[in-house]
């Protein structure tokens, strides 16, 4: 490896890397694209045909605490699929939702003038959607968001110095989902939930952690995805793999995934080329890198929501809140003026903007 430094040490990130990840992961790339880290005791992958043949392998399983904690059959052939099923029959509900929770984060900011786009519309567009499907009020919609922050930082890799992280945010999750189940008024997605459990005669635990898996994974990511999004389109990323705008959907799932590696855990040893990845070994399929490779097929998908069985149930609303807010931004974008600098998340797992602060130059009618 010719003494190159390579990512993923047990150093800090460093500001460099947090602004633009992609030099480091395409050199890693080159370098080593089956590139095994033994003070981590892991392995990182960055050939795009590697990582979307190792999704869809299941001697590679998921870690703790990154989908349900009910792994069994009877869960994912009951819960799962229905879930599955209901995000991909309910598009006039969800497109109906987002539409709601775009237009009241921009009548906010339009009545500013100013502000964060972080807080004000990259995170509260799908915390407002989550919260409207789940039956959460709006009153415990903010420390619900701040917990759930906190089971974002919990998946970056540990590094020298990473600021302490809080109490373990999935058990406060579930707590408070504990109560919610038992009390929440009768949504479409909570019925759903609760007309399963009778019909399968699912522990309470089961639906509680679908719950709160439910609202971390639907808030934070796609969170931290529209906040990359509104960088670029304020013309904050210096990129020389992006497309021009007007942006299409699947560029910017491409090019501004947040979430960089996508962990897995060997159930069973996996031949790779001249890897041997052993069982109990950690895996890191880095698609931030892989998504930005060519492709032989014109319109292959990018690997940001996974394939195979843990292809990301949220998908689909997802693409629907990414899609609203282009809706909104794109066309005042060139109103919009940067009125301080933008802050990026210190991370090796995770890319996302923190803060955009800006100011609306112009008139612009919100409705």
């Amino acid at each position: 490896m010719s003494g190159a430094v390579l990512p993923f040490g047990l150093g800090p990130p460093g500001i460099d890397y947090a602004r633009n990840p992609y030099p480091a992961l395409a050199r890693l790339r080159d370098i080593a694209p089956l590139h095994y880290a033994p003070e981590r005791d892991a392995w990182f992958i960055s050939e795009r045909a590697d990582n979307a043949a190792l999704l869809r392998d299941d001697r590679l399983d998921i870690t703790q605490g990154s989908s349900f904690a009910d792994r069994s059959d009877p869960f994912r052939a009951t819960v799962v699929r229905r879930l599955r099923g209901w995000f991909a029959s309910s598009e006039a509900l969800l497109t109906d939702t987002v539409a709601v929770a775009t237009k009241a984060c921009m009548a906010a900011f339009v009545e500013q003038g100013e502000g964060d786009l972080v807080p004000i519309a990259a995170h509260a567009i799908p915390v407002r959607v989550m919260a409207s499907l789940l039956g959460v009020p709006t009153s415990d919609i903010p420390a619900l968001q701040h917990t759930a922050e906190g089971l974002l930082r919990g998946y970056d890799l540990k590094w020298t110095g990473r600021p302490t992280l809080p109490a373990p945010a999935s058990r406060v999750l579930d707590l408070y989902f504990q109560t919610h189940w038992r009390k929440a008024p009768g949504t479409e997605l909570m019925d759903l939930l609760r007309a399963t459990q009778a019909e399968f005669a699912l522990p309470d635990a089961s639906m509680v952690d679908t719950c709160s898996k439910l609202f971390s994974a639907g808030t934070t990511t796609t969170g931290a995805a529209i906040a990359n999004i509104l960088a670029r389109l304020l013309g904050a990323v210096e990129d020389p793999d992006a497309v021009r705008a007007p942006y299409q959907i699947d560029d910017l799932l491409r090019l501004d995934t947040p979430v960089l590696g996508i962990k897995r855990v060997a159930r069973a040893e996996v031949q790779l080329g001249a890897a041997v990845i052993r069982p109990g070994q950690n895996v890191y399929l880095l698609i931030g890198g892989s998504n930005r490779m060519p492709v032989g097929a014109p319109h292959a998908p990018p690997l940001t929501f996974g394939l195979g069985r843990y292809h990301c149930l949220g998908a689909m609303l997802a693409r629907l809140e990414i899609g609203a807010v282009l809706d909104a931004f794109q066309p005042i974008a060139p109103k919009l003026r940067l009125s301080g600098p933008v802050r990026w998340r210190e991370s090796w797992l995770l890319h996302e903007a923190r803060s955009l602060p800006v100011q609306l130059h112009g008139v612009f009618d919100a409705d």
